[in-house]
């Protein structure tokens, strides 16, 4: 597995900020002003960093549950299992997930940043009942799209038409991939990534 850096995932730094250090404005990179328009007016993308900052803040630590995916499962899950897709999608609705948020790594510095709120978080940042996830990804330090979504009490996913999705991907698409991952990940026994390079515990998926 190839080390992990700031240089190719710089969201896992991003996200370890609390209010104390986080700077004015993240210094990710964008395509074109089109898509620095569209951020400045996404509430959930600019609510994604500063709800994971006022988490850190207040536990006085950092609060992100981190994932590196090794290229095996990646494969798996970009696509090239659909029944593993599935069968990990609908554990995760019967599961139920904890609340939880920081980024998902793989190969070639892609990364997604995800939050998924509980009941009585979802009631006090969107208003609504059931259960918000969202999710940004990045290709390194490139904002490639966002996406974010109500799970609602029947179990269904209801994609809100706020995002914005590079290269002609598909409605659900980014948060599929990261309900993959949290499902996946969900009680299974994972090695912690050692490091001297980054800081944040990151649990490695094989």
């Amino acid at each position: 597995m190839k080390e992990i850096t700031y240089n190719d995932y710089p969201a896992l730094l991003y996200t370890s900020f609390d209010k104390d250090d986080a700077p004015n404005e993240l210094p990710f990179n964008v395509k074109d002003t089109g898509v620095r328009d569209y951020l400045s007016q996404c509430k959930g993308f600019k609510d994604l960093f500063l709800c994971i900052g006022i988490y850190n803040s207040i536990a006085k630590e950092n609060t992100t549950t981190n994932y590196r995916i090794e290229d095996r499962l990646f494969r798996k899950m970009d696509g090239g299992d659909f029944k593993f897709c599935e069968i990990q999608y609908d554990n995760f609705f019967r599961d139920k997930i904890e609340p939880k948020h920081g980024t998902v790594m793989f190969k070639e510095g892609g990364n997604y940043v995800y939050m998924l709120l509980g009941r009585d978080g979802t009631k006090a940042l969107k208003g609504m009942n059931g259960r918000y996830i969202c999710s940004a990804f990045f290709q390194k330090n490139l904002f490639i799209g966002f996406e974010e979504a109500i799970i609602t009490d029947k179990g269904l996913l209801g994609v809100m038409n706020t995002g914005y999705y590079e290269g002609g991907m598909d409605l659900g698409s980014y948060l599929s991939f990261v309900i993959v991952t949290l499902a996946y990940a969900n009680n299974k026994k994972m090695k912690l990534y050692k490091s001297d390079r980054v800081k944040e515990k990151i649990f490695i998926l094989e």
